[in-house]
């Protein structure tokens, strides 16, 4: 089974006029940084999702898989329950979370859904 990506925005301001060394995207990688040392998901860190006025934004894929892009996620709130997504998303079929077992939290911040590209497109990618 291939690991699962899940790409952060590092730059999405905090929602508020909140004062910090650190934007509010580096705060919710910083929180999500521990929930993955056991290597389930790859944690991976990006410039921009072109997404600010919703943000904080994050994405996650893998081949094969459906790929779910997230926005208005709480930098102090969302990493448990984004950790426990991910978690859900590595193990499901397809990456086919059933609805009843997303936390609210992520029903809410979910924006998109795409659909898998074929195993076939990715392996031809990869190759390249």
């Amino acid at each position: 089974m291939t690991q699962p990506t899940l790409f952060v925005c590092a730059l999405c301001k905090f929602p508020t006029a909140e004062t910090s060394d650190t934007t509010g995207g580096q705060h919710l990688i910083d929180q999500l940084m521990p929930q993955f040392e056991d290597g389930t998901v790859n944690l991976q860190p990006v410039r921009c999702m072109a997404a600010c006025d919703r943000a904080c934004n994050a994405a996650l894929s893998a081949p094969g898989k459906l790929t779910f892009i997230f926005n208005d996620l709480s930098p102090h709130q969302a990493a448990p329950d984004l950790a426990e997504f991910c978690r859900q998303y590595a193990a499901a079929s397809m990456g086919k979370v059933p609805y009843g077992l997303r936390s609210p939290a992520i029903k809410q911040a979910i924006a998109y859904v795409l659909p898998p590209l074929a195993v076939e497109e990715v392996e031809a990618a990869i190759a390249r």
